[in-house]
This record gives structure tokens, sequence and C-alpha cells, in this order.
């Protein structure tokens, strides 16, 4: 497997036990989690929990959501790669730290493990939920060629667009265009 994944200005790698301090900070923050989930911070043992997950997933499966660092400095910003889903799904996702936001690397993340998904590990469709006031994901997701499959509510009551991309006989690359399988 191709890791670590890099782009111009970031390092896709394995998650680390060591990123678990990052990732209790990121939960914490009310406005970071605000559309994941519930909303609700997480506590130090959910996240202890979700990086051990992580790490197993890549082992298990060879994808996971990767740690994202600053290729410049080595910081770790979030994470962005792929999860599966009990149904045998895989869906795409990314989060990161308010600091980094407004910056495009969500964009850049997500483009990285696109081209991943497709290319390295052979997948021909992915899933991707985003919270309906979560604008910001939608461009993302509609971005790298996501369809809008349909809205649900989900977590709580909250409402999730759940968006589709599936690799028919011209599947668009990362930068939305037309490319032959």
């Amino acid at each position: 497997m191709p890791l670590p994944l890099s782009t111009e200005r970031l390092i896709l790698r394995a998650p680390e036990p060591a990123d678990l301090g990052f990732f209790v900070d990121l939960f914490a923050d009310r406005e970071a989690v605000r559309y994941i989930a519930d909303g609700e911070p997480w506590s130090a043992e959910r996240i202890r929990g979700q990086q051990k997950r992580k790490i197993d997933c890549l082992a298990e499966r060879g994808f996971t959501l990767y740690t994202v660092v600053r290729a410049a400095d080595g910081q770790v910003v979030g994470d962005c790669g792929l999860a599966p889903w009990e149904n045998g799904r895989v869906e795409i996702g990314w989060r990161f730290a308010r600091p980094y936001w407004g910056q495009g690397l969500a964009k850049e993340a997500a483009r990285a493990v696109f081209e991943h998904a497709g290319h390295d590990l052979g997948l021909t469709e992915l899933w991707c939920l985003v919270q309906e006031p979560n604008t910001a994901s939608w461009r993302i997701a509609e971005g790298l060629g996501f369809r809008l499959d349909r809205t649900e509510i989900r977590h709580g009551g909250r409402t999730v667009r759940i968006y589709n991309w599936n690799a028919g006989p011209e599947r668009p690359d990362a930068a939305g265009q037309a490319r032959r399988s």
C-alpha cells in the first residue's frame, strides 16, 4: 500500500497511538464537532477506542481514516480517509481542527483519498454523509463528483445528506473530469 499519501501541503499517514492528544482536543471543541454524529464532544475514552479501531481497520482492510499532517512541519491537522459501514459500503470522510478550516486542506486531503480509493484500492463506489447545514463539506463531496442520493433523519433528529459516487463506464477523477475506467 502506498502510504503515506502526500499532496502539495499534506501527508496522510497511518494513525498512531501518539495522535490521541490531538484528537482528544479536536473532539472536545464543540464548534469543531457540531456536524459530527450528534454534535456533542467525545470523551477521551471514546477517542482512544476510535484510534484503536482506525489502526485495526488499516491492518484488516487496507484503509482507514488517515492522520493528516502538514508536510512543512509535521503538525497534525485532522484526519481524512475511508471507513467501512456494516452493510459493506465504504464512506469517505474528513475532520479537521478549527485552526485549519478555510485553507482548502480538507479538499486537498479528500482528493488524495478519493484518488487512492479508486487507483490503489480499486474501489468502484464510495459514500459520503454530510449534515445538512455543513455546506463546506457538501462542496467538497460535490467537487469530487459525488451525487446527492437522498436525505435522511439521523443522529437524534439531524438531517443528513447522503452522497454516492459510483464508477460507471466514465468515472470522474477528483477534479470532476471524465476519465475512462
